[in-house]
This record gives C-alpha cells, sequence and structure tokens, in this order.
C-alpha cells in the first residue's frame, strides 16, 4: 500500500511538473517573415522544450550562452519538427527533420548560438532554407 502511494504521488509531483514551467514569447523575423515565438532560455525551457504538446503553431526558439555544437532529440513529443540551427551570425543551417518520440539526436553541423524548431514542413513552405537570417524583435518587428 505504502509504494502505491509513493507511486501515485510522484506521478502527480511529475505531472505538475509538466505544467510548471513557462515560456515568455518574442517577435522574431525569419527571412521576410515576422512570427512570435516561445523562447527556451533556460536550461529548464531548454530540456522541456515542446514536449507533451499536442500541436505547434508558431514554434519555440532555443538561444544559449556560447556557442557550441548542440543536439536534440524528441523525447516526449508528439508532433513532427524542423529544426534550423543557428549560427553565431544568426543565419541558419540546413533544416533537418524531427520525428515523434525519437529519441536519437539530431547534431548541428558546427557550433551554433542556438535553434529554431517549427512544424514540420513550415521552413519549405516558406521558401526558407540555410543561410536565411533571423533578428530577434522583441516585442514587436519594425
Amino acid at each position: 500500500m505504502n509504494y502505491l502511494l509513493s507511486a501515485l504521488f510522484a506521478l502527480s509531483f511529475s505531472v505538475a511538473a509538466v505544467e510548471d514551467i513557462q515560456f515568455e514569447k518574442e517577435w522574431i523575423k525569419v527571412g521576410h517573415l515576422e512570427l512570435e515565438v516561445e523562447l527556451a532560455l533556460t536550461t529548464e525551457q531548454r530540456a522541456r522544450g515542446l514536449m507533451y504538446r499536442d500541436k505547434v503553431e508558431n514554434g519555440m526558439l532555443f538561444i544559449y550562452e556560447e556557442e557550441r555544437i548542440l543536439s536534440f532529440w524528441m523525447r516526449n513529443t508528439k508532433v513532427p519538427l524542423d529544426i534550423a540551427y543557428i549560427k553565431a551570425d544568426w543565419t541558419i543551417e540546413p533544416i533537418q527533420y524531427l520525428y515523434p518520440y525519437d529519441e536519437k539526436g539530431k547534431k548541428s553541423q558546427g557550433p551554433a548560438i542556438g535553434a529554431l524548431e517549427m512544424p514540420q514542413g513550415w521552413f519549405k513552405a516558406q521558401g526558407l532554407a540555410a543561410g536565411t537570417k533571423i533578428i530577434r524583435c522583441g516585442k514587436k518587428c519594425d
């Protein structure tokens, strides 16, 4: 009985933890497009990313303090995504595809300062590819 109560407590704590992480939003320009994305700036936010969501509309921008080789996986992520790793000059690498629940990481080609995750097919549909510039606008783009 104690085991069952402990298990229920742990489950309720983990479900609550899923809901606790909040993401601020920011406007960015990706090539010719302006859009509002969620920001993943902290270790906790970056670890959670787009996990547990049934849909993704405007994507998420992950930003790191310094350049490094990045690798993303899809643990607990239900939605197929595109990932564009961002170089120090804020241009993107070639787009990679991420598939639901795939725990095999996809690495950046070189050192990256961040990544932009969008619904799968978004970059192609918008005519955006490697070399596209990303600009952080803040509350609204000019």
